[in-house]
């Protein structure tokens, strides 16, 4: 969880420097430099997530439980604090990219773009709390097969 509200701070300073100087290429290497690496370990702990989920056979773990923590995956206050870090993530990517935008020339670079990838930094992140802490329900029985009896 530490490391999901660090990344998202991470950024949310990166992209606080570029966006007043969102045509110099010093900030534009800083948020671009940060979301790309914000991306790859978001990949990267999304795959070992997924991983270490299927490791847990014994129990039925869904993707959604997964990496956005419905059901009972997570406490409450651990669900909050990593859901409202992806959410500030996705607004600020979205913000940043369409204050970049605003005028650009044909041929100029909109730097800011680049933090539409961070979103994944979380989806890993919450991936990663949830596969090594996440409680999941108990594995449905593949082989038990359909009632055609009536209820009531």
């Amino acid at each position: 969880m530490r490391g999901n509200l660090l990344g998202t701070g991470v950024f949310l300073v990166a992209l606080a420097i570029a966006i007043p100087f969102r045509t110099h290429r010093p900030a534009q290497v800083v948020v671009v430099a940060v979301s790309l690496l914000l991306f790859a370990i978001g990949i990267a702990t999304s795959l070992w997530a997924y991983t270490t989920a299927l490791e847990r056979s014994r129990e039925e773990v869904g993707v959604a439980n997964l990496y956005l923590l419905t059901g009972a995956t997570a406490h409450a206050p651990v669900k909050l604090a990593m859901l409202l870090a992806l959410a500030m993530q996705v607004l600020a990517a979205l913000v940043g990219a369409t204050v970049g935008v605003v005028g650009l020339q044909e041929g100029e670079l909109n730097a800011l773009a680049f933090g539409v990838l961070v979103p994944m930094f979380g989806i890993g992140m919450n991936g990663a709390w949830a596969a090594r802490y996440g409680s999941f329900g108990p594995r449905v029985n593949p082989t038990a097969k359909p009632s055609n009896r009536k209820i009531g």
